[in-house]
C-alpha cells in the first residue's frame, strides 16, 4: 500500500500482522479523498478503528492540520506509529484503546473535529453504534463536520439518520460501501 497524493505521495504503508484484518484498498482510499477534495486541508481529523493508519496518513499527506488515530489492537498501534513518517509526526497523536473510551476522553479534553473517518470491522453493527454515539457526543464535532464511514454494503445506516446527520454521498466498491455524512447542528 502506498499514499496516493500530496506531500507523502508514494510513501509505503505497512499492514499490521493480523490474520483476517481487512484493510482499505488503495483505490477506495483514493476515491474517498477525491470526494473530500480540499475539505481535508487544515482539518482536524479523527480516525477510529485506524488499523494501519493509512486513511489518517493520507489525510496528513493532503494537508490535514492534525490527525488522531485510535485503535484497540496493540499490533495496530505499533504499526501506525511505524507508518507515520517523521515529517508529519508532530501533527499526529495515537491512542491505544476502545473507540468509545477514546471518544469520551477526546470530548473531555475539548477536542473538536472537522473530519471523522471510521472503518470498523464489518457486519458487527459497529458503524451504526459509532454514528449514534457521535450524534449524542456532538461537542466533538465542528459545525458542518464530515464523517466518512466505510462499511459492508449490506449494512444499512438508515436508522441512524436522525436530525443531525445527512448523507452527502454513498459509493460502492465491491462489498465495501463508503458513506459520507455531514453533521448539522439544530
Amino acid at each position: 500500500m502506498r499514499i496516493t497524493t500530496g506531500l507523502l505521495k508514494g510513501k509505503r504503508i505497512f499492514p499490521p500482522r493480523i490474520r483476517g484484518l481487512r484493510l482499505t484498498e488503495e483505490k477506495v482510499r483514493k476515491a474517498v479523498f477525491d470526494i473530500l477534495g480540499d475539505y481535508v486541508r487544515d482539518a482536524t481529523v479523527l480516525e477510529l478503528f485506524a488499523g494501519s493508519g493509512a486513511l489518517g496518513i493520507e489525510a496528513l499527506s493532503r494537508g490535514a492540520k492534525k490527525v488522531f488515530f485510535v485503535d484497540d489492537s496493540r499490533c495496530c498501534i505499533e504499526t501506525i506509529k511505524r507508518n507515520i513518517p517523521p515529517e508529519v509526526k508532530e501533527r499526529s497523536e495515537v491512542f491505544s484503546g476502545d473507540w468509545l473510551k477514546a471518544v469520551d476522553y477526546l470530548a473531555r479534553r475539548g477536542e473538536k473535529f472537522n473530519l471523522i473517518i471510521l472503518d470498523p470491522p464489518y457486519k458487527k453493527n459497529l458503524v451504526v453504534l459509532v454514528l449514534k454515539k457521535l450524534q449524542q457526543c456532538c461537542i466533538l464535532l465542528e459545525a458542518g463536520a464530515i464523517i466518512v464511514a466505510e462499511h459492508h454494503r449490506d449494512e444499512t445506516l438508515e436508522d441512524i439518520f436522525l436530525d443531525r446527520l445527512r448523507r452527502v454521498s454513498q459509493k460502492r466498491y465491491g462489498d465495501t460501501a463508503v458513506s459520507v455524512l455531514k453533521f448539522c447542528f439544530r
